[in-house]
């Protein structure tokens, strides 16, 4: 594994900027599953993008962001290996107990929240409501895939991929 890219709190910057088209401003947190490793993806993909092509993360067109969003999971996995090594970038559960990476979490960090795996969910309780004292997704509100114990990297390249697809109209259409 390699050394933090410099660029990284630049990236994690812009991901967050293009993630947000694609959710509500209430959704925008980091105790949203979803908001959380869309972000993370899209920092990701757009970290190695760069770093393959010698540009700033500023640099790379949201076009060809989009088109390797929409390749889906193994291929975001092969542009990981350029930042965490191949092992790493093609493992699941690496770390079981990684927790939820904040807005300026380093790479590794953000990386291993990713690939983690998620318990299946727990039946409710006969009142309809999860056992008392349960916490799911470690604390997080979780909409996409709920109860899917998938790792956010392989549940969410489709929700990548439409924060991008959003970020772009929204530029098209001056907004």
């Amino acid at each position: 594994m390699r050394e933090q890219p410099a660029s990284w709190q630049s990236t994690l910057a812009r991901a967050e900027e293009i993630a947000a088209a694609g959710f509500m401003p209430a959704l925008r947190s980091d105790r949203h599953w979803d908001w959380v490793g869309v972000r993370g993806v899209l920092a990701v993909v757009l970290q190695a993008l760069a770093e393959q092509t010698g540009r700033t993360p500023e640099e790379v067109p949201l076009a060809e962001l989009l088109e390797h969003c929409e390749q889906g999971a193994g291929h975001i996995r092969d542009l990981a290996a350029v930042l965490v090594g191949e092992q790493l970038a093609h493992s699941l559960d690496a770390d079981p107990t990684a927790q939820t990476p904040a807005a300026g979490a380093p790479l590794t960090a953000t990386w291993l929240w990713l690939t983690r795996l998620w318990p299946p969910a727990v039946p409710d309780a006969p009142g309809g409501l999860p056992p008392m004292g349960h916490r799911q997704y470690g604390g997080m509100t979780r909409g996409i895939g709920r109860g899917h114990p998938g790792a956010a990297v392989d549940v969410l390249p489709d929700w990548v991929a439409h924060a991008v697809a959003t970020a772009m109209s929204e530029r098209q259409d001056g907004a």
